[in-house]
């Protein structure tokens, strides 16, 4: 920009100037004879020009979200462009989902260094990679209205979402942190961006457009990227109405780490993950307000709903409301990350609790579930299920709600123990108030130790003796250095006694740190430990059905690290909800749990002061 100042405006400061350099206020005679000449001649237009600095042009990536800057928000360097936004659609979400995890869209904060990172010189990869075997975690692709897109393959690395009924009438979802996101290409965008107009950058920095080319015609030549060359020479991704529905992988250079494109922003889960609620639909979805949102669906016919508010400070409030009456939660954010949240104020959701014995979530195969005996029915803790004591099924007597419900203690609810269900649950009711609250679920102990933790809330490594539940894993054990089988755990020969030499017990994460660092930068990412959680999981889990017996816990091939021998170990204090098996869940939300208690900051990453701080004397 250039900025104009006439030339006697400035020589009249220059006289100014001068006569306080003199500290003379009369001006001097050739100062007198410059003003008389400057009042008598004709007025000339003579400027000086200063240069200033120009502003940067937007470069023309920036322009795709121009649609959407109301919500969206975009800056650059030269390198990246980089987006932020809170994930949350103009449009409607979550209708037509048949195949639900009972979670709800919530506005994340994808903002300053959790911005979305786009390069603006893509480069080509040298060896492609494919979305058929990788990038099964995270985002690949931002739409143009600041939603991230997930491979349309869930993270079991063989479930097609839209072929399973996971996805709404605009191909997206929410994850297990409440965040919405797409699966597919969202071509609906062309109404507001324009026929011919990108929908989305995927993460290498490619353009994806919709059906058809600029020009109107559909592409004929889409290599195995769903992809070509435009009659610019400009490579691009398109939709396609058939997998992969969008980039089928990365035709530019991307960095994957731990089965993502790193780095991406992170989404801060405000609650606990559920698991699929079988028999459910997602009828509507309603915003009435900014930040009142409502979510109507039915299970089996019964209408049923979410009525939940977000507050400015992130905090959210949630009434469940079924024919039973209305339940409320309200979480708030962690304080100093908004990762994570705690509960206040209610019970769980009428819908949080796992179905009961052989009703498997939705999005599960079917298969054996009960005590029967085989692979797929052993419970955790369990010798094929026969019973013991009373007849109480090995692994299933930690549920309160199972052992009010089950009269006969076979394992099984049958029809006429589900008709006396109210009944039955009403023995729950010590104080007869009409409600059962967590401290009557919990006994007259409350389930606490001596520092009022609750056990399931305890860090495993930090367990006080003789407050592990009957018959589990002592707290105490010392978790294995070495990472075998048992890390964490008892031996084989029992429970593990204090040994000569030992020293003051160490945090789990403290004592593996070298194994869980895959990037070795002395750092422990939340990324990482729930990687390995995840990874061990999958190990075990031989019928890939996200939940894991005794008889794969047990088995010969199972998961051989650290990570693997404490979920193998620790199996029963894992499974909080007590129905005798590990759900994914479960065991990734108890690495979550184990990572926040070093975490002291909330930022994501267990730094060295922070390990140094956590050992205990």
């Amino acid at each position: 920009m250039k900025t104009l100042f006439p030339l006697s405006l400035i020589l009249c400061m220059t006289s100014i100037s001068n006569a306080h350099d003199g500290h003379s206020h009369a001006p001097s005679p050739e100062t007198k004879k410059k003003i008389v000449q400057l009042n008598t001649e004709p007025a000339k237009q003579q400027f000086v020009v200063f240069q200033t600095a120009p502003e940067a042009t937007a470069p023309e990536l920036a322009k795709l979200f121009e649609p959407f800057k109301k919500t969206v928000n975009v800056r650059f360097d030269k390198d990246f462009l980089f987006v932020e936004s809170n994930g949350m659609p103009e449009h409607s979400m979550m209708i037509g989902i048949t195949a639900w995890q009972q979670q709800v869209p919530l506005p994340q904060s994808y903002t300053g260094a959790n911005a979305w990172r786009i390069p603006l010189h893509p480069a080509p990869a040298k060896n492609p990679l494919s979305t058929k075997e990788h990038f099964f975690r995270g985002a690949i692709a931002l739409a143009v209205n600041g939603v991230p897109i997930f491979n349309p393959i869930k993270n079991d690395g063989k479930t097609d979402t839209l072929k399973a009924g996971e996805l709404d009438q605009w191909g997206g979802h929410c994850g297990r942190a409440d965040d919405y996101h797409y699966h597919i290409a969202p071509v609906h965008l062309e109404k507001i961006v324009g026929v011919g107009n990108p929908v989305a950058v995927a993460l290498d920095g490619y353009p994806i457009y919709g059906y058809n080319d600029p020009n109107g015609n559909p592409p004929t030549d889409l290599d195995w990227l769903n992809g070509h060359k435009g009659p610019d020479g400009m490579y691009h991704y398109h939709a396609t109405k058939t997998f992969p529905y969008l980039n089928g992988g990365f035709y530019g250079e991307v960095v994957e780490r731990d089965g993502q494109v790193d780095p991406q922003p992170r989404a801060r889960p405000l609650r606990p993950s559920l698991s699929g609620l079988r028999g459910a639909k997602i009828n509507g979805f309603e915003n009435p307000k900014q930040g009142s949102y409502v979510l109507l669906y039915d299970v089996d016919g019964e209408k049923r709903s979410i009525n939940y508010t977000v507050a400015d400070d992130g905090s959210a409030t949630f009434n469940f409301v079924s024919q039973q009456g209305t339940k409320t939660e309200t979480y708030s954010p962690r304080e100093g990350s908004g990762a994570g949240g705690s509960a206040r104020n209610g019970a769980p959701s009428p819908d949080e609790k796992r179905p009961p014995q052989g009703d498997r979530p939705a999005n599960q195969p079917d298969g054996p579930r009960g005590g029967g005996g085989g692979q797929g029915g052993q419970r955790l803790g369990g010798g094929g299920g026969q019973p013991q004591g009373g007849g109480q099924r090995q692994g299933g007597g930690g549920n309160p709600f199972l052992l009010a419900l089950d009269a006969n203690r076979d394992g099984i609810l049958d029809k006429a123990e589900i008709q006396n269900a109210t009944t039955a649950l009403l023995t729950l009711d010590k104080n007869k108030d009409g409600q059962i609250s967590g401290e009557e679920l919990r006994g007259p102990e409350g389930g606490r130790g001596k520092d009022g933790l609750l056990e399931s809330d305890r860090p495993q490594e930090n367990r006080q003796q003789g407050d592990r539940p009957q018959g589990g894993p002592r707290g105490g054990d010392r978790p294995d250095p070495a990472g075998g089988p048992n890390a964490g755990g008892p031996s084989a020969g029992g429970q593990r006694g204090p040994q000569p030499g030992d020293g003051p017990r160490q945090p789990w994460i403290l004592v593996h740190a070298d194994e869980i660092d895959l990037d070795k930068n002395k750092i422990i990412s939340r990324e990482e430990i729930v990687g390995e959680a995840t990874k061990a999981f999958d190990g075990y889990d031989a019928d890939k059905d996200d939940t894991l017996t005794a008889a794969e816990l047990n088995s010969r091939g199972g998961s051989r690290s650290a990570m693997g021998g404490f979920l193998k170990g620790h199996s029963k204090e894992i499974d909080r909800d007590g129905d005798g098996f590990l759900s994914r869940s479960e065991a990734v939300g108890n690495a979550e749990r184990m990572f926040a208690k070093m975490d002291t900051n909330g930022d994501g990453n267990i730094t060295t002061d922070e390990m140094e701080a956590s050992r205990r004397e």
